[in-house]
């Protein structure tokens, strides 16, 4: 079976400047590693990885932001999982932020990697209008809503800039 050319379109679009400034509020610090960048982006001060690069090979150092591509979400965020699980030194993320679509509704791959392990989910107010890398212009919205799912604890202006537009919540685990 051939691929889909619509949906491998889809995998590139890149994140919108709102949601960026959203995660680097304040006196937050400034996002470190990007391990899927475009090829356009630069959104890690330090780490950018792009598809050749293979991110998902790679350590996510400091404040980390994945926008994965939406048809291999689970590869993704089973890293981000494994990253999060890692011993905390030099060489892991102290937050990591995924963004995904919010398939809550089945069970499915939110119910493995984000309920049991986020510590944050924020949801989107309205659909995220994405950006197209060939033309850096609006390139349209998915037919669902967005989620960014938080491993670690942002910093209080970023929580503070996420409540103000969407719904922020934390999780709750029992033991």
């Amino acid at each position: 079976m051939g691929r889909n050319h619509n949906a491998d379109l889809k995998d590139v679009w890149q994140t919108p400047s709102e949601i960026l400034t959203l995660l680097e509020a304040g006196d937050s610090p400034s996002i470190t590693t990007d391990p899927c960048a475009g090829m356009n982006t630069a959104i890690g001060e330090t780490y950018n990885y792009t598809v050749d690069d293979d991110g998902l090979t790679k350590p996510w150092v400091g404040k980390t932001f994945v926008n994965p591509p939406f048809s291999n979400k689970t590869a993704w965020l089973q890293k981000a999982v494994d990253e999060h699980t890692t011993s905390r030194d030099f060489s892991t993320p102290s937050v990591i932020y995924v963004l995904t679509p919010d398939s809550t509704d089945t069970k499915s791959w939110w119910h493995t990697y984000i309920a049991p392990f986020a510590t944050y989910v924020w949801f989107s107010e309205g659909r995220v209008s994405f950006i197209d890398p060939e033309t850096n212009e609006k390139a349209g919205s998915p037919t669902f809503g967005t989620a960014i799912s938080i491993y670690g604890d942002p910093h209080d202006d970023v929580k503070t800039a996420l409540q103000q537009n969407g719904w922020l919540t934390k999780t709750v685990t029992t033991d």
